[in-house]
């Protein structure tokens, strides 16, 4: 896998990621505001590309803010998990992070997305906070998120 800035030419690729059945997909504006924040000094987003054929495979947001960053949203296409993209993108935007000044990265995640759960684990981020109710769940079914922390001094 490649690792580069996300560009517009990206969107359209990412719009048609192929999730799994409780995942959410970020709207086609949501991607251009992270585009324009990336413009802005406010945001950073990658792609994963595929190195023979150029596919944008993966794709990683996250705002930042003095020493502060938040991952927004990191999507591995359905077609290409179990690969570790996910782990080499992250870890790609912590570092691109750590070079805008962050000093603590911040995200939250589903309990029940145990996949994500234990790459941040592995990766050192720490829970530190629950929120009841935070995600509208299945059948109107709501799900508390996890805050995770990682400390990058």
């Amino acid at each position: 896998m490649f690792i580069r800035a996300l560009v517009k030419d990206d969107i359209d690729q990412i719009m048609d990621f192929s999730l799994g059945p409780n995942e959410s997909a970020w709207s086609k504006k949501a991607l251009e505001i992270a585009l324009e924040g990336v413009l802005g000094g406010t945001y950073l987003a990658d792609v994963g590309l595929d190195a023979t054929t150029g596919q944008v495979m993966a794709y990683a947001v996250a705002s930042y803010a003095v020493d502060q960053a938040d991952v927004q949203h990191i999507v591995v296409n359905q077609s290409f998990r179990g690969q570790s993209l996910g782990r080499q993108l992250l870890q790609a935007l912590i570092k691109g992070l750590v070079s805008r000044g962050a000093e603590t990265v911040f995200l939250e995640v589903q309990p029940s997305n145990q996949v994500a759960v234990n790459l941040y684990q592995s990766m050192g981020f720490e829970c530190i906070q629950k929120r009841r109710d935070y995600y509208s769940g299945v059948d109107g079914v709501r799900e508390d998120a996890w805050v995770f922390s990682l400390a990058c001094l």
